[in-house]
């Protein structure tokens, strides 16, 4: 064996060792920064999961299969009284016969004290951590109003129902952009709702996400158009994609604003010189039908690394 190859030999072990031991022991310094909780002291007049299950059996065996049940099963939090994370102690309810007066339904008037339950857990959770001023809680929106803890549709985040049909349930002036020719294609599942909105948080109205990069969703998908280039589409960069597009649905190609491609490089490229002339040194005459379709030539319309007029 050469040297070379002893060295790479040696490198590959090590490797191989370093990853075992992250998957046996954990990544260095995490028990450190979470150390296994013992289980919380139950308060005054607590129960336990068993006791709550003896009457509420359905909701006891659906909770197994819940995300939350992570606080009874695991070795971080070993709750023996999970219920009562949310619901507060339990033994004034059951020695009432079930009054339901004597513990937290969310029911009625209690419903506003949803937001506060779940945050007391969730407030750190990433996409969370400014929701008390998104649009969603400024217009009084509660976590019951689309999440369920205990008949959460299947494949969801607790969601009352499939996500889509939820969004729509309150945007329903969107559902009949998504029945436009051109559209995104979101009733037939491609693409989420939460693909291109944070509904948690988010200081713009409509709550967009941005790409990793800072800039606006659409490049996640339209990688294509992202960039740099060397000659940049100034509208691109300093108005953004819904300049020229509509996000949801259109009854134009390409989901464009304006219907004819002209109409829509007009707005800005009235003035532009040799545009409208018919005379030279004019390159083309947009009034004449020959010249109307803009991108026929100016291909690269959102930036090119070849032609500052996007010819390629």
């Amino acid at each position: 064996m050469t040297r070379a190859s002893a060295v790479k030999y040696s490198l590959l072990v090590l490797m191989a060792a370093a990853v075992t031991g992250i998957l046996v022991f954990g990544p260095p310094g995490l028990n450190a920064q979470n150390p296994p909780q013992q289980a919380a002291p139950a308060q005054p007049g607590s129960i336990n999961n068993e006791d709550c299950a003896a009457c509420h059996e359905d909701l006891a065996k659906a909770f197994d299969r819940n995300p939350h049940a992570i606080l009874e099963k695991s070795k971080q939090h070993q709750l023996k009284n999970s219920c009562e994370s949310c619901h507060g102690p339990g033994q004034a309810h059951v020695d009432g016969s079930g009054d339901e007066t004597k513990i937290v339904t969310f029911k009625g008037a209690e419903g506003r004290k949803y937001n506060e339950m779940c945050l007391s857990c969730h407030q750190k959770s990433r996409g969370l951590v400014a929701f008390s001023g998104s649009p969603h809680s400024k217009n009084s929106l509660n976590c019951s109003d689309c999440h369920t803890i205990h008949a959460s549709a299947r494949m969801t985040p607790l969601l009352k129902q499939a996500e889509t049909p939820l969004c729509l349930s309150c945007h329903t002036h969107r559902r009949a952009d998504f029945a436009k020719p051109y559209h995104h294609r979101v009733k037939e599942g491609a693409v989420k709702c939460s693909d291109c909105h944070q509904p948690h948080t988010g200081l713009d109205r409509r709550q967009l996400r941005t790409s990793s990069t800072g800039d606006e969703i659409c490049t996640k998908c339209h990688t294509q158009t992202e960039g740099p280039f060397v000659f940049e589409h100034a509208p691109t960069r300093t108005r953004g994609c819904l300049n020229c597009h509509e996000p949801h649905g259109s009854n134009n190609p390409k989901m464009l604003v304006r219907s004819r491609v002209q109409q829509l490089c007009l707005e800005c490229h009235t003035k532009s010189a040799g545009v409208l002339g018919t005379q030279p040194p004019s390159i083309h005459d947009i009034t004449n039908p020959r010249w109307q379709n803009c991108t026929t030539c100016h291909v690269k319309i959102h930036g090119s690394n070849a032609s500052r007029l996007f010819l390629r």
